[in-house]
């Protein structure tokens, strides 16, 4: 299989089976994040992006806390399986003198992402909650 194809393969695997592991549906949201973003985002925009998803899925505050609490190990599960790179880089910050460090979230996938997630509810909610 070419990377590509085993990419495929992990992610239509990962949204086949997300609503039974919260790892995997933290995953999941990551990757939706990444759509939504056009393929890649800081940290803190990509917070904002999953907080945004979840407030239109009406979820409790410890829903919210369990899948907040799973996103290292969905960072760790996407990073090994080539979905998604991370990195520690330099961010200018315009309240400091020197730029801060923090995570830069990137997919070779983004192509791959739009037809996976084509026609999805939340997706297309939240792409509308943000045009008003």
């Amino acid at each position: 299989m070419r990377l590509s194809e085993d990419a495929e393969k992990f992610i239509l695997d990962l949204v086949g089976r997300h609503v039974k592991d919260i790892v995997s549906k933290a995953a999941v949201d990551v990757l939706k994040a990444l759509l939504l973003s056009y393929g890649s985002a800081w940290e803190s925009e990509l917070k904002d992006t999953l907080m945004g998803l979840w407030s239109l899925r009406g979820l409790q505050f410890d829903e919210v806390g369990e899948l907040q609490s799973a996103l290292a190990d969905a960072e760790k599960l996407l990073s090994e399986k080539g979905a998604v790179e991370i990195d520690v880089r330099a961010r200018g910050d315009l309240r400091r003198r020197e730029p801060r460090r923090e995570k830069f979230y990137t997919t070779k996938y983004l192509y791959l992402l739009m037809r996976v997630f084509s026609g999805d509810i939340e997706i297309d909610r939240f792409r509308y909650q943000m045009q008003q």
